[in-house]
């Protein structure tokens, strides 16, 4: 039963709302997940970029801002469901812009801190490493409601790149 719950949560979050609470009268809503990063390949899709500052900004629209009680992201491996980063936000923390609806936040990630990041090597003279592709990480995100009911909801999978120019 949870995991059919779980499965028609995501097919909503695909779909558009995601309703947060069982009566409808006080249920939270939340649609229009987005995300993008400071960094693009050239047919214009979002990557985090391993050696250096990526700002990732997710956004998501809610019906009703009094609803919410706070959500929480993290940054998971596609491939090792590692967790390395966790950002939790509530709507007195700050961090993030609330307008027309939608919040939107921009997370910095340091060099090195996506999950399926390559550790250090030795050093080796050789010529200039092209950017390569080393692993991809998901965005989850978990938003809670003040009827102590929450939905956690997952962002396609984004690229992590290495040696990126």
């Amino acid at each position: 039963m949870k995991r059919w719950f779980l499965a028609s949560m995501l097919v909503t979050a695909l779909a558009g709302c995601i309703p947060i609470g069982t009566n409808p009268s006080d249920a939270l809503l939340i649609s229009d997940l987005r995300y993008e990063s400071n960094f693009r390949d050239a047919s214009g899709r979002s990557y985090i970029c391993d050696n250096k500052l990526t700002t990732l900004t997710y956004s998501f629209r809610y019906n009703d801002f009094a609803r919410i009680a706070r959500w929480d992201s993290r940054l998971v491996g596609e491939v090792t469901g590692q967790a390395t980063h966790t950002l939790s936000m509530n709507r007195e923390s700050g961090g993030y812009t609330n307008q027309n609806n939608r919040i939107t936040v921009n997370w910095v990630l340091s060099q090195g801190t996506a999950p399926l990041s390559v550790a250090p090597q030795g050093i080796v003279v050789t010529p200039v490493p092209q950017p390569r592709q080393i692993g991809a990480t998901r965005l989850e995100l978990t938003v809670f409601a003040t009827n102590g009911s929450s939905a956690r909801l997952v962002f396609p999978g984004i690229p992590v790149i290495d040696n990126c120019p």
